[in-house]
């Protein structure tokens, strides 16, 4: 109860605040950006000068009416009168998730009073400036690439820190009130209007490459740029590649009516490893972007690798050195031959292929051998978040091919060792050697 009273006390502190500060003594900043006309001409002078009357009415019908401040959500932000004539009367408007506003700066108003006999139709310009205070958050006024005025409210913000959990282990500062003005401008007139707004804290996300991202200690939340190159049939788990480095996408459930094979995400997540493989975890927000943006982000690339490298990784274990294990979650094309050798079941114990329970989480035991002629083994991955399908695919392969030399290509695993984690069946295994 001593946490709610403090939340609410805070939320009435914040309001009163607004409701009761005074104008600034000196004019705060204003935006400098340029006022175009919808049809791409240059808004005229008035022809006809209002009366202090017809001012009046033109300004007030506005900030009434017109949504002059609009969220990248596309919520208006409305004015102070508009919210005060509601019926009931509208609470402060409260920006929760970071995003800059759109200012509109001109319009032309078409006001019809048939009953009294008023009509007015004057062109108008808007500008925009602040409450400056110690006890109120600034703005930054900017022109973006259409030519439209925006303003970026000076959210709180805060370094988030996450346990293994997920749980936050940071402390967040208190939501912040501001107040914009909006000036209408019609003739030599001018009326001013406040918009008022809480603004709740951000987290600061900072941007990372994927080999960035990797070496970030765990629990940091990251910004990350990739391509999307593959997911398991439940999307309890991905991969975004930049080039031949990748990172994994635990539990993309979520996002799985939007993400594309091929396509470029922006993904904000809490960074971690799992048994030695990398991943983001507790995924905050996928985003496609344009690759023409992001032009230093590479499409996937397969890279080839050679039995002695992956000897070498494999007697290493989850070491943080060694040929290959900045590359897991890479798709891997191996250029050596692989055989049969068992079936282990989520607990390790052997299992015949045919008495293999399909939905659970099964491994199947490769050997290899490097130069010197050296055996070792190697686990596939059959995860149970592919699908009994997939599964099934694999099983029978191995089946029918008990003997023969197998070769793999797909995603780089690890699970204290590497191992090779397919998300599919298909192209993952063959019987003749790749062409590289």
């Amino acid at each position: 109860m001593k946490k709610t009273f403090l939340k609410i006390g805070l939320l009435f502190a914040i309001v009163g605040l607004l409701a009761g500060c005074k104008d600034p003594s000196s004019e705060a900043p204003q935006s400098e950006g340029p006022s175009v006309s919808t049809t791409g001409e240059s808004i005229s002078e008035p022809e006809v000068v209002l009366t202090d009357e017809e001012h009046n009415i033109a300004v007030n019908y506005i900030a009434r009416s017109v949504p002059l401040v609009i969220e990248r959500t596309g919520s208006t932000i409305p004015t102070n009168v508009f919210r005060a004539d509601a019926e009931p009367p509208l609470p402060i408007p409260e920006l929760k998730y970071g995003n800059d506003l759109i200012l509109i700066t001109y319009g032309e108003l078409k006001y019809e009073d048939e009953i009294n006999g008023v009509y007015l139709y004057p062109e108008y310009t808007v500008t925009y400036s602040y409450l400056e205070g110690e006890n109120y958050a600034s703005f930054e006024f900017a022109v973006d690439d259409k030519g439209d005025d925006y303003a970026i409210p000076d959210y709180p913000r805060y370094d988030a820190e996450y346990d293994s959990g997920g749980n936050p282990i940071h402390t967040v500062p208190p939501a912040k009130a501001a107040r914009l003005y909006a000036t209408i401008h019609i003739g030599e007139r001018s009326t001013r209007f406040n918009i008022d707004m809480i603004l709740h804290p951000q987290e600061i996300i900072y941007e990372f490459t994927l080999d960035e991202a990797r070496a970030q200690p765990m629990g940091k939340i990251v910004k990350v740029y990739g391509y999307f190159n593959g997911y398991f049939a439940d999307w309890n788990n991905g991969v975004i590649c930049d080039g031949d480095v990748a990172l994994g996408l635990f539990k993309i459930n979520d996002y799985r009516e939007y993400m594309q094979i091929g396509k470029l995400y922006e993904v904000i997540g809490q960074y971690t490893v799992y048994h030695g493989l990398p991943q983001l975890q507790w995924i905050k927000r996928v985003t496609e972007v344009a690759a023409a943006d992001h032009p230093t982000i590479a499409a996937p690339e397969a890279i080839v690798v050679n039995a002695n490298d992956f000897a070498e990784q494999l007697d290493i274990g989850n070491e943080l050195s060694g040929p290959l294990k900045h590359k897991v979650g890479t798709t891997v094309i191996l250029n050596f031959p692989l055989r049969y050798k068992k079936m282990l079941d989520r607990d390790g114990n052997p299992v015949e292929p045919g008495s293999l329970e399909l939905g659970k989480h099964a491994d199947v035991v490769l050997t290899g051998k490097d130069g010197n002629n050296f055996e070792f083994e190697v686990k596939l991955s059959l995860n149970y978040h592919m699908g009994i399908d997939d599964q099934a695919a694999f099983r029978d392969f191995f089946v029918a091919n008990p003997t023969a030399d197998i070769y793999f290509t797909g995603p780089l695993g690890a699970y204290d060792a590497i191992t090779l984690a397919p998300f599919a069946f298909e192209g993952s295994l063959s019987l003749t050697p790749p062409v590289v």
